[in-house]
């Protein structure tokens, strides 16, 4: 085991549950010294890991990091095309976007803004596994992927004992709630008062879903203002992360040529 490594990932990994992380935020988090804490930073920022926000002495993790998981498959591509997409997203609305993929049962959020939008009391969702049939992202998921994927994924869940679900025991329930998602162009969860509403899309690739897309609104701003802004938006951002997934499976000059 080798000791300043552990405590380099630690540091990591604390400062990707906010957005900006103080000496002292890290500290509390990681029960690490001040100095400790320095070294590490400064060696983060040098290696391109970290920036530093002088005027406010904060640091943020860089997109840099996304490269870690290079070797983890078209859930990771997508991460790394959806990144940039989303951020703009919050940046354009300030209403947190989730990306999400499919984990057997559930989507499981692979990537957040929640960082970047002062309307949320959690720092994050990453890793948080939405439920198939009652989710705006697994409503996404379940009514637009293909029918031989969908009747494996119910085939599954029905198998489950572990897995009490009313719906399940319900073809008409099952057939709305899709026929709903399908006719609106997306996923939908409307949450109570004081709760959040969702919205969620799917991103399409070789028209198979490979991940989904939402955005969370307070519910009663969702009640007040207009979606019609909010799906567009939504629907945009798709585009632009189908259109990147697309460039990223290219082949470079030099693949094609083989010239170097």
């Amino acid at each position: 085991m080798v000791q300043p490594v552990i405590r380099a990932l630690e540091l990591m990994s604390a400062m990707g549950q906010h957005r900006l992380s103080t000496i002292a935020e890290l500290q509390r988090a990681t029960d690490l010294p001040k100095s400790t804490i320095h070294r590490f930073l400064a060696t983060l920022i040098e290696c391109g890991y970290v920036e530093k926000d002088v005027e406010r002495s904060v640091y943020i993790l860089s997109d840099k990091v996304l490269s870690l998981a290079a070797g983890f498959g078209i859930d990771s591509k997508l991460v790394k095309c959806s990144v940039p997409v989303a951020r703009q997203l919050t940046k354009e609305t300030q209403w947190p976007v989730a990306i999400g993929t499919l984990d057997y049962n559930a989507i499981v959020v692979q990537y957040s803004t929640r960082p970047f939008t002062p309307f949320t009391l959690r720092p994050s969702t990453v890793n948080s596994r939405f439920p198939l049939l009652s989710s705006a992202l697994g409503q996404a998921y379940i009514s637009f992927c293909s029918d031989i994927k969908r009747r494996a994924i119910l085939h599954d869940l029905q198998s489950d004992l572990s897995q009490d679900i009313p719906m399940l025991q319900s073809d008409r329930s099952l057939a709305k709630y899709i026929k709903e998602a399908r006719n609106r162009g997306y996923g939908l969860r409307v949450g109570g008062r004081g709760d959040s509403s969702h919205i969620a899309m799917p991103v399409m690739q070789n028209e198979h879903v490979i991940g989904v897309i939402g955005i969370s609104i307070y519910s009663s701003c969702y009640q007040k203002e207009s979606s019609g802004e909010i799906v567009q938006k939504l629907e945009h951002a798709v585009t632009c992360i189908q259109d990147s997934m697309v460039r990223q499976a290219q082949p470079t000059e030099v693949e094609r040529t083989g010239i170097s």
